[in-house]
């Protein structure tokens, strides 16, 4: 008998560059997305024919009735938004920015029973501020003399709960792969929100001159992004592409996409009610 000669295995050598994922965008269009975001916001700073803070109005206008005595002023400026607009929607970018920071912006599961509780509260308690409020404008007997401050801090709250329930449901049709996280799982992860509110409580109803700008821009972009997520939950329905992702960079350019289309539909809403008043003043 002959001995088998043993050859050993020689291992494939390994290359260092990973493959690449499906569905990647090319760079090409990452760059070309990169400068429409910077055309777009330099248009929004410079383009003359109007303020920066007459157009963060007119983009903010068409959700909003912009009343001045249910807005605030700083700087003698009016808001974009008014007091309880401008509380929900600084309360969701406020949310957002805190599950981006606590490494939760990809959470998929909605807030436990109980703070699911919490949160319903705090939207029943803008609603019984808002028809209180109704109910003063239509000169019929309400339950007490409602106040900005109080427009506002509802108004925080409830955005809060929709940045809880709504980026769950974007995030569940996004991924590919679960993460298994709660927007606001206990009660800790929800109590950090509490001096966020809080500091945002105080910027607005301070009406401090220097936080005029930061507080238009905040509450504007969280309107946009509310309405962004909205847009990206319907387009993920309707072309079928519920699960497809596992990249930031892979949708960068659907929600830019979606981003446009929240644009274009505040707009849209702002001529509408900018024709309607029109034809209403002629009656």
């Amino acid at each position: 008998m002959t001995a088998e000669r043993y050859t050993p295995a020689i291992p494939r050598a390994e290359t260092s560059t990973p493959p690449a994922r499906s569905g990647e965008p090319p760079l090409w269009l990452l760059i070309a997305l990169g400068v429409v975001y910077l055309v777009a916001l330099t248009a929004l700073l410079f383009a003359p024919g109007g303020t920066f803070l007459e157009r963060l109005r007119a983009l903010d206008g068409g959700i909003c009735a912009q009343a001045g005595s249910h807005s605030f002023f700083p700087a003698g400026q009016q808001l974009p938004l008014c007091a309880r607009n401008t509380g929900i929607y600084l309360g969701f970018a406020s949310a957002t920015t805190v599950l981006l920071a606590s490494r939760r912006l990809r959470a998929d599961s909605f807030p436990s029973a109980p703070i699911m509780l919490v949160l319903g509260g705090a939207v029943a308690l803008m609603g019984v501020d808002g028809v209180n409020s109704l109910l003063l404008d239509l000169r019929l007997p309400h339950l007490y003399q409602p106040h900005n401050l109080l427009r506002l801090a509802t108004g925080l709250g409830t955005g809060v709960a929709m940045a809880a329930f709504l980026i769950p449901v974007a995030n569940g049709l996004l991924w590919r792969e679960e993460s298994e996280q709660s927007s606001f799982g206990r009660f800790g992860q929800l109590a950090v929100m509490a001096p966020v509110l809080l500091l945002a409580f105080l910027a607005v109803g301070s009406q401090s001159d220097f936080l005029l700008y930061p507080i238009a821009i905040l509450s504007s972009a969280g309107l946009a992004l509310a309405l962004t997520l909205i847009n990206l939950v319907v387009m993920l329905g309707i072309t079928n592409r519920i699960g497809r992702f596992e990249t930031w960079r892979q949708v960068l350019p659907l929600f830019t996409l979606a981003l446009a289309l929240a644009v274009g539909e505040l707009m849209a809403l702002f001529a509408f009610k900018t024709w309607a008043l029109g034809q209403i003043a002629t009656m």
